[in-house]
């Protein structure tokens, strides 16, 4: 397990300088709103995001298509889309980025379990879906636990209980599939996980961002093997203001993983969160100027 490994050098970095290089995952930023990566090759981590990436033609329109993705009604938490199934299974989850994404093992109000994906934004920050603290089905969340890399049989980034969590009031507001106020932040009780697994950065991206922008998306379905991580490649589709359509493969449990864009520099940073799915595309949160403010404000909790 991650936490018995001894300090390294970098883990004594201050907060404010561990980042990765810098360089084209800053070009189109809006207002400096970016947030660097922190994921050292320690402990064995090697990286396999090069075996997911698409290996579609690049995106040759200037302009987004209006109509890539049919009608908003469209969209449902069931995260399924139709088509070959691309999804691949992690199976060493010690490897960078999977070590800096969790398992969320979910219990309602009402007693019932639910299952979400959660990933690293700082030391002990997560980000997420909103809908896996309040779901406008199953209600409000009693408590959650964070299995950190987990592999299908142990978290290798070990247990870990959520001490607190915010998220957007619009969302508490009007809890609706598609909202684009469906993301949060979660506070783990171990103050320094982060420090050894690392973290995402996270940026808000003017749209000519997204026109060629190859992603991809992590996290826990429970359509295929249950509680095994997955990732998978895709394309962005078309953008909003508050969201991000995309033709990666997703199932229920992959809601509040990561979607990610891993530039040149080495910078894996997200520019949402997988929320939703639909018929023609699946969806996430665009991290946009609220949801950026909400992550950066929280990230050294």
């Amino acid at each position: 397990m991650f936490a018995n490994d001894p300090e390294s050098e970098s883990d004594l970095l201050p907060f404010k300088e561990k980042s990765d290089c810098l360089n084209s995952s800053q070009s189109l930023v809006k207002e400096n709103r970016f947030r660097g990566s922190y994921m050292d090759a320690t402990n064995g981590g090697a990286v396999f995001e090069d075996l997911l990436l698409p290996n579609k033609s690049p995106y040759e329109k200037d302009e987004f298509e209006e109509t890539a993705f049919g009608e908003f009604d469209e969209i449902t938490l069931q995260n399924v889309i139709g088509g070959t199934d691309e999804r691949v299974r992690i199976t060493d989850t010690s490897r960078i980025p999977a070590r800096s994404i969790g398992l969320l093992k979910i219990t309602t109000e009402s007693g019932v379990t639910r299952y979400g994906t959660a990933w690293l934004i700082g030391p002990r920050s997560l980000a997420t879906a909103a809908h896996n603290l309040f779901h406008p089905e199953a209600g409000a969340t009693r408590r959650i636990k964070v299995g950190l890399a987990y592999d299908g049989k142990t978290a290798r980034g070990g247990w870990h209980k959520v001490v607190d969590n915010a998220f957007d009031n619009g969302w508490r507001r009007s809890p609706n599939v598609g909202s684009p106020y469906d993301y949060a932040v979660i506070k783990i009780r171990n103050s320094t996980i982060g420090n050894k697994l690392g973290w995402f950065g996270f940026a808000d991206y003017e749209d000519a961002k997204f026109g060629n922008l190859a992603l991809n998306v992590f996290g826990y379905p429970m359509d295929l093997q249950r509680f095994h991580m997955y990732g998978v490649k895709g394309r962005v589709l078309d953008v909003d203001e508050g969201r991000i359509f995309y033709d990666c493969d997703a199932g229920g449990g992959m809601s509040g993983g990561p979607v990610i864009a891993r530039f040149r520099d080495g910078q894996r940073i997200a520019v949402g969160i997988h929320v939703a799915g639909g018929t023609l595309s699946n969806v996430g949160t665009r991290i946009n100027n609220a949801a950026f403010n909400l992550f950066s404000e929280h990230q050294d909790w």
